[in-house]
């Protein structure tokens, strides 16, 4: 089996939730317009994601190692497609916000996972630091590019046009996925046991 679909499936996905995490910033103005609210409220549209993504990394990490990383990443990638088009239907700010609080939660699930995945995929240690230097400047050129990828999705569609967009790009990381090699379950460890382990 090749690692390059992996790899890309993996890429793509991490792409997808850094670029969320700054491509708002330009649309907030056109929101504001669609659907009202003060600043406060879409204030709120940036914070509901990256804190869901921020308070939950720790735990869905563990969830990744518990399940195995090709389901929670193909979990996290279809709910935060899923969660992209709720928010580009979004009929009022309120809908807006909690759309946007589930894609920060699959995005805190979609990132310890995609790592898991380039891991996984390249058993040489040389090809692995390669193939995880790719995966980490693919999120850093996303996070540079939303700003203008907002701007001009903004300009020629809609603000609705910045959520729209994940939906064909998530399909695209989930057909890759069917590469990617089924990961065992970690096992379950109880905290007692942990803390006798240590002692």
């Amino acid at each position: 089996m090749k690692p390059a679909p992996v790899l890309v499936a993996a890429l793509l996905g991490f792409a997808l939730i850094t670029l969320d995490a700054s491509v708002v910033n330009v649309a907030l103005p056109a929101v504001g317009s669609s659907l009202g609210g003060g600043m406060t409220g879409l204030q709120w549209v940036v914070d509901a994601y990256t804190l869901a993504f921020a308070a939950l990394m720790l735990s869905t990490g563990a969830f990744a190692d518990r399940v195995g990383a090709s389901r929670a990443y193909a979990l996290g990638i279809g709910l935060f497609t899923l969660a992209s088009a709720a928010c580009g239907l979004a009929p009022n700010l309120p809908a807006l916000i909690g759309a946007r609080v589930v894609q920060g939660v699959a995005a805190a699930v979609v990132l310890p996972a995609s790592l898991a995945l380039v891991r996984q995929a390249y058993g040489d240690p040389a090809r692995r630091a390669r193939a995880v230097a790719v995966w980490a400047a693919g999120g850093s050129v996303a996070v540079a590019l939303g700003p203008v990828a907002g701007g001009a999705l903004t300009t020629a569609w809609d603000w609705r046009g910045i959520f729209f967009v994940n939906l064909p790009l998530g399909a695209v990381a989930l057909a890759l996925l069917v590469r990617a090699p089924r990961s065992r379950p970690g096992p379950r460890r109880s905290i007692c046991r942990v803390r006798w382990r240590r002692w």
